[in-house]
């Protein structure tokens, strides 16, 4: 089969196919504004679509380009492919699109996919090998699927009571805060902490991002209010979510020790539901089971496991002896960078010992603090984030207290 790669620049019409045709959130275009912003310069981000000699649509990719140690390395995080079986034809449509357009010297290939019998054995068919250590036995690859679509009740209901109670517990905990952080909303600089790089990540992800922040005030039983924070505040965490119309996932998370002894991570991720599943989010994707910092409400909370094809590599590059060589020093020193960006967030939200759910580029060194609105302008800010947070607040204690009398 004949293949064609073309370019989509509009972002309004690549939104729309990501949403429109069930592509995970990894696709949109914020993501890659978003990881462009942060990494700079040696980070390009190109979207494609791949069309059969019919001018078909067989899968898209967001695709990122790192240049590292004179070579550039091609990677998809989730890319969609309409039909397993079109997955091989995909691949190798991106990696020569890779090497041609760009001398990529190899290509990490992440489809969002199923996996189906022999489309592993039709990707090392052409040339493909997989990446990383893949669990023993017959489920392979997989990630958790969190579905949202019931009610709030049911949602606790599926907790177990231990971690209902230390929900609820969190929920009532005297000065911690909860608020909901939107581009400009200045919530950030009224704790003391540094604002410019989240600013600049919500403008990019936009209304498809829910950032909340839990704060604890120093000032006792009486501290934390909803008029707005003071300057005893302190962060004990943070959940980032992005999500399309119907699929979320967990995209920046971090707790200090002590938001984890209060239980503050698990209670922010269950009112985080709660909100995108009023979104009319429909499902999260809650990672690879198989790894030990999957949060224990995804993992009571989810419904099955999905199985995926994982990370495959294709080296593009060859020697005068017609042996790949020259990039080993590239994938080192990317895999080095993305390691390396683990606690730029969360260095800007003060959480001291953050858990990262994804790689985090590293920020540009930038001053404390940040612009604050007019007076005028905060006043309507705090009201708003103060509605948000005890409708949430109310509703999450509400539904634990049900679910607890079951």
């Amino acid at each position: 089969m004949s293949t064609t790669v073309s370019p989509s620049p509009n972002r309004k019409t690549w939104d729309a196919t990501v949403r429109v045709t069930g592509g995970h959130p990894q696709q949109l275009w914020g993501i890659g504004e978003a990881q462009a912003s942060a990494e700079g310069p040696q980070l390009r981000v190109e979207r494609v679509l791949v069309h059969d000699d019919a001018r078909r649509t067989l899968g898209y990719a967001q695709v990122l380009l790192r240049s590292r140690a004179e070579r550039v390395i091609a990677e998809t995080v989730q890319c969609h492919v309409h039909r397993p079986g079109d997955v091989p034809v995909v691949a190798g449509a991106l990696a020569a699109w890779a090497r041609d357009e760009h001398a990529a010297a190899l290509l990490r290939f992440d489809p969002d996919t199923l996996r189906t019998p022999g489309t592993g054995d039709a990707l090392t068919e052409a040339g493909f090998t997989r990446r990383g250590t893949v669990v023993a036995g017959p489920q392979g690859p997989r990630r958790l699927q969190v579905p949202l679509a019931d009610s709030e009740r049911d949602l606790a209901r599926r907790l177990s009571q231990q971690t209902l109670d230390r929900c609820r517990a969190a929920l009532r905990s005297s000065g911690v805060t909860v608020r909901e952080v939107t581009a400009g909303s200045g919530e950030l600089g009224r704790v003391g902490l540094r604002t410019r790089l989240i600013d600049r990540l919500l403008e990019d992800l936009g209304e498809d991002s829910l950032l909340l922040v839990a704060t604890e005030s120093a000032g006792g039983p009486d501290g934390g209010t909803d008029q707005g924070a003071g300057p005893g505040e302190s962060a004990l965490g943070y959940l980032w979510f992005v999500h399309t119309g119907e699929l979320a996932m967990l995209y920046r998370v971090g707790f200090t020790r002590r938001a984890r002894d209060l239980g503050v991570d698990d209670a922010l991720l269950l009112t985080g539901l709660v909100e995108l599943r009023k979104r009319g989010v429909r499902a999260l994707d809650g990672g690879d089971p198989a790894e030990p910092d999957v949060p224990l409400v995804l993992r009571e909370l989810a419904a099955g496991e999905r199985p995926v094809l994982g990370t495959w590599e294709i080296a593009l590059g060859r020697g005068r002896s017609g042996e790949f060589t020259g990039t080993t020093d590239a994938v080192e020193a990317a895999d080095a960078a993305v390691r390396a960006t683990g606690t730029a967030v969360a260095q800007e939200l003060g959480v001291a010992d953050p858990v990262p759910a994804v790689p985090e580029p590293e920020p540009e060194e930038e001053p404390r603090g940040g612009a604050e609105p007019a007076g005028d302008e905060r006043a309507g800010g705090v009201r708003r984030v103060g509605a948000f947070t005890k409708r949430l607040l109310g509703e999450g204690v509400s539904a634990l207290r049900s679910a607890a009398g079951r």
